[in-house]
């Protein structure tokens, strides 16, 4: 199943961790997240997996947009 992020924006008071992050993550291959420490890697997995709630963007498991949906209806894990 394909996951597809669109305009994802997250902040933490007066710093934004997510500006507008778009990325499609085809179904059946395997994907990373690369980057520098402190650029929103985690931010972006966490919003994945459901465990924070975004400001602004959507998030789908293939044709579902799961935005809203609680982490443990997401079928997902993270560790």
């Amino acid at each position: 199943m394909a996951i597809d992020v669109a305009g994802a924006v997250k902040r933490y008071a007066a710093v934004t961790a997510l500006r507008g992050v778009s990325h499609e993550f085809p179904a059946g291959r395997l994907s990373a997240v690369l980057g520098p420490s402190g650029c929103g890697k985690t931010t972006l997995l966490r919003a994945i997996a459901g465990f924070l709630t975004l400001d602004a963007g959507r998030i789908r498991f293939g044709d579902d947009d799961v935005t809203a949906v609680p982490p443990q209806r997401r079928g997902t894990a993270m560790v």
